[in-house]
């Protein structure tokens, strides 16, 4: 699991020609695993591993991986959100990854979705909006991954 995650970030932090992807940059390069750090500043993502399945069981060599994440903004309006969302569906649908130690069969995208949510800052404050709509933007959005070891 260590090699799939550090392939994972290594593709999210990558440079093209010194530019980072459309995503990293809509998320200001905050992309947590678990959760995110104390005081992180909007807009960020966070990363889950959800579940992890062996599917070939006869040699116990492929794994069935979900991993979630969660896009989360405090803007008013969806826009930031919608953004980023459309930029981590680029980034990671079907993508491939260079993992050590195994080969990534397949990555791709199985439920996504949109909400807003009363948050709480880390002083405490609460993020509500005057007209009493929660506040905080959230978009998770799940993937499959198959990562054969070798």
């Amino acid at each position: 699991m260590k090699n799939f995650y550090t392939a994972l970030m290594t593709y999210f932090n990558a440079e093209t020609a010194g530019v980072h992807n459309d995503f990293y940059n809509d998320i200001n390069g905050q992309l947590y695993h678990g959760e995110a750090i104390k005081g992180a500043e909007y807009p960020y993502c966070v990363y889950l591993h959800v579940v992890d399945t062996q599917i070939d069981t006869f040699k116990n060599k492929m794994d069935n991986i979900i991993i979630q994440f969660s896009i989360f903004s405090k803007q008013s309006s969806p826009v930031e959100v919608y953004d980023a969302m459309s930029h981590l569906k680029s980034l990671f649908d079907d993508c491939v990854l260079s993992i050590s130690g195994g080969t990534l069969v397949s990555f791709y995208r199985i439920t996504d979705g949109l909400q807003k949510e009363e948050a709480t800052t880390t002083s405490g404050e609460q993020i509500i909006t005057t007209s009493g709509e929660q506040g905080i933007w959230h978009f998770h959005c799940d993937y499959n991954a198959i990562f054969e070891r070798t």
